[in-house]
């Protein structure tokens, strides 16, 4: 039987163990965390303390990608996300209240979505994969490095925790998140590593979350998950959770001095009170805080591939954000976590052997997988920051060429055009290569035509309106 060591515990981890517990492989789970998991959703939603997994408690877009997967691959976690009051979203059924043609399409039926709290997510998935026969997971392990076969080829054999520990394996795989330090562990041992590319997502996040007084949205849903806007200093999105929980998310610039004061909860409230799009959500009549105001910053878009000349390792596999990390904002790690976790088992299942081959098509289907998704993060952050900036500095940016499209203007033509909804979403949603969105000639004549038809129909203070607010309720 072969002996499969994870490196970390959380959402790409768990998906690995059930994944290759399928194979047939003895899984062990090795988390740093010592914690023992909570028993409820509600406990661990205020509990549960996960200082390696930064995000936990910040917003989570459970996209059609890693939905279908869940539903098609591990039903029984589906079902039992379901069973603990995760909401099924249909996002056919969800169409922005300004589209004037809501005409079902056989293709709204991959449009599936999951509006959970990642903390109910992450204990759900733990519960199911301890469950089953061949997992084991122990808290309380950190790795420190590899061990590397002493005859013949250069082959992972295992790993050295914190204490000086070695634990043997047929295959690693190194799911400890965007912190990992596989990259440095394979250079202890001169072995080769991937090459690092990263670049600042240029965004500060602020999340509180909020628990409705029912089911039934007090506010249109623009965005079928839940309801925002990107505006030209900042972006504010609700995202529907479990158990009639809903989340607010702010971004702003890193060094947006004035803004960074809605860390504090009045601040924070009068900010979402300031946003039309929002405001409804958090009256008294609607919904209670249930949190109080989280903060993320330091976010990175990163990937770790292969270059021509160098060669994988056999017996360690990288998976999700220890491979690639992009902007939160775009909801995307955890479907692009577990449709690389799923593809590599596929892997394994056809090529068993711990060998040069099998890395090799590992790395492969990394790049595939994650590359496409980077350069989009990249190319949209940049633009998205250069307007934040320009916004702040008081300037006004040149038009952009008629032939280039943003994600803000796709957004704000989505809108009102149902073909560019469409587009949009299955891009959003991993369903589509973004290139084909950006680069489709028929999107762009339909984009110009739709911004230039007007203002968009979710508006948001100016700067100097939503500056005077902040400082306001900060005294």
């Amino acid at each position: 039987m072969t002996r499969t060591l994870i490196i970390g515990g959380s959402v790409a981890g768990l998906v690995a163990a059930l994944a290759f517990a399928d194979l047939g492989h003895d899984v062990t789970v090795l988390e740093r965390d010592a914690n023992e998991a909570p028993d409820t959703v509600d406990e661990a939603h205020g509990d549960w303390q996960r200082p390696t997994v930064p995000q936990l408690h910040h917003s989570h877009a459970f996209g059609s990608l890693g939905t279908n997967l869940l539903r098609e691959r591990l039903p029984s976690v589906y079902q039992a996300l379901v069973a603990a009051g995760v909401r099924e979203i249909e996002l056919g059924k969800a169409m922005p209240p300004t589209l004037a043609d809501k005409t079902p399409h056989p293709a709204d039926a991959e449009l599936r979505m999951l509006g959970s709290r990642r903390t109910t997510f992450e204990l759900v998935l733990r519960q199911e994969a301890l469950r089953k026969p061949g997992i084991s997971l122990r808290r309380g392990e950190t790795v420190r490095g590899l061990t590397v076969a002493d005859r013949g080829p250069a082959r992972v054999t295992g790993v050295v925790t914190k204490d000086g520990r070695t634990i043997a394996a047929d295959l690693v795989i190194d799911a400890s998140g965007r912190r990992s330090q596989g990259h440095e562990w394979l250079r202890e041992h001169g072995l080769a590593e991937p090459e690092l590319v990263a670049q600042s997502a240029d965004i500060t996040y602020y999340t509180r979350y909020y628990r409705a007084h029912g089911p039934r949205p007090v506010g249109p849903l623009n965005r079928g998950f839940g309801a925002g806007g990107l505006w030209d200093h900042y972006t504010g999105v609700m995202f529907l959770g479990d158990n009639n929980t809903f989340a607010i998310s702010f971004g702003i610039l890193p060094d947006d001095t004035e803004l960074k004061q809605m860390r504090a909860e009045d601040v924070f409230t009068s900010v979402v009170r300031a946003t039309p799009l929002l405001a409804p959500w958090v009256s008294p009549e609607a919904s209670d805080p249930i949190s109080p105001v989280h903060a993320m910053a330091g976010l990175d878009n990163s990937l770790k591939l292969y270059g021509q000349d160098a060669q994988p390792v056999p017996g360690f596999l990288p998976v999700a954000d220890a491979v690639c990390t992009t902007n939160p904002a775009f909801g995307r790690g955890v479907s692009l976590a577990i449709a690389h976790v799923l593809g590599l088992a596929d892997l394994v299942r056809e090529h068993p052997e711990p060998d040069a081959e099998q890395a090799a098509l590992a790395a492969g289907l990394a790049g595939r997988t994650f590359r496409p998704w980077f350069e989009d993060a990249v190319r949209n952050d940049a633009g998205r920051a250069r307007l934040w900036r320009a916004t702040v500095a008081g300037q006004q940016l040149p038009p952009l060429p008629p032939d280039v499209l943003t994600f803000g203007t796709v957004a704000e033509a989505a809108g009102t055009d149902e073909v560019v909804w469409r587009r949009l979403v299955r891009t959003m949603m991993s369903l589509d290569n973004p290139a084909g969105l950006y680069e489709d000639e028929e999107i762009r004549l339909r984009v110009k035509q739709a911004v230039a038809g007007g203002p968009p129909p979710f508006p948001a203070p100016d700067r100097a309106t939503l500056v005077d607010i902040v400082r306001r309720a900060a005294n």
